[in-house]
């Protein structure tokens, strides 16, 4: 978007539309800094891990372990995401650093969505796989334990993102309106 174009949409637009929502960057914080801790413990396995020299750093971490066993051995897939935790944190810190433009709010829906489908496929493996992580809980007859521990946490990483792809997506949609009509259009070029 030339200058011009990007002087007339904020013409055209409230300005709180170009920035992220106060809302959304506590989120987003609290999102990089739980991503972060997360990614470590699984990636230090098995030192992080129950037993290990430092578990102790982790005691929730160890806990949830005894529902999921994603979280209490090594798991390919479990490795996978918290890379994949890591490249998101990394475009985190650069859409907060950007919080107070237009590209921020662009890139936090971009990121926010990663978030959303990366904690969807993983419930989607488990399902998929029969609860080969998290059946023993059940099977201990632990259903409180395992919808309290091991469901209702991850359901956060649904439901908060929900709402910032909502959110994002309003101002993304509302922008797009205004930078999409006619009163948009560039000059046209001199002959």
């Amino acid at each position: 978007m030339s200058s011009a174009q990007e002087a007339a949409v904020r013409s055209l637009v409230h300005p709180r539309d170009l920035r992220m929502p106060t809302w959304v960057i506590v989120w987003l914080t609290i999102s990089a800094i739980i991503q972060t801790y997360d990614a470590c413990y699984v990636l230090l396995g098995p030192l992080s891990h129950a037993g290990g020299p430092l578990s102790g750093m982790w005691p929730g971490h160890v806990f949830y372990g005894t529902f999921d066993h994603r979280y209490a051995d090594f798991d390919s897939f479990g490795s996978a995401q918290s890379w994949a935790n890591l490249l998101e944190v990394v475009v985190i810190v650069w859409a907060l650093a950007h919080a107070k433009r237009w590209s921020g709010v662009v890139v936090g829906l971009i990121v926010t969505v990663a978030t959303f489908w990366k904690t969807v496929i993983y419930f989607l493996v488990e399902i998929s796989s029969g609860l080969e992580m998290t059946r023993q809980s059940l099977e201990r007859g632990d259903l409180l334990g395992f919808l309290m521990v091991a469901v209702l946490p991850n359901l956060f990483w649904i439901g908060f993102p929900i709402a910032v792809v909502i959110t994002l997506g309003r101002q993304v949609m509302r922008v797009g309106r205004a930078a999409g009509s006619g009163e948009l259009r560039p000059p046209a070029a001199s002959v």
